[in-house]
């Protein structure tokens, strides 16, 4: 009895993704993916490092959200260690990006503005 409800929820739940996946929008039917408007393709200067980045409360929060849970609100630490004082932006950057120890890679969840950002936070706002 239990095998019979799984599979009849497994169909279920199959059939519900496959009629969401497969839904027609309307569109263009030839199968070719519309062009990015200009808006969509250029990056904001959060995500490309530029000036008119954010603001250093935005990093703060981006930093609370972060690392803050390792690494303590003020860079002090807790389970990740002390990185107050820590002047090598470089070895910043690439330790947020590719991680290393017990500290994961955040290369695939932050933007490379955020993590140009974070490193930059570091190494001037937490001292």
């Amino acid at each position: 009895m239990r095998r019979i409800a799984a599979a009849i929820l497994l169909t279920t739940a199959l059939l519900f993704a496959i009629a969401a996946c497969g839904g027609d929008s309307g569109g263009d039917t030839t199968g070719a993916t519309p062009a990015a408007t200009p808006a969509e393709t250029q990056a904001s200067p959060a995500e490309t490092g530029a000036p008119g980045g954010p603001s250093t409360e935005e990093v703060a929060a981006l930093f609370a959200d972060n690392c803050g849970g390792c690494h303590g609100a003020d860079g002090s630490g807790g389970s990740g260690p002390d990185i107050r004082g820590e002047d090598d932006l470089a070895g910043v950057r690439s330790q947020i990006e590719s991680g290393g120890g017990e500290m994961p890679a955040f290369s695939s969840q932050l933007q490379p503005g955020q993590i140009e950002a974070l490193a930059q936070y570091v190494v001037t706002e937490l001292r």
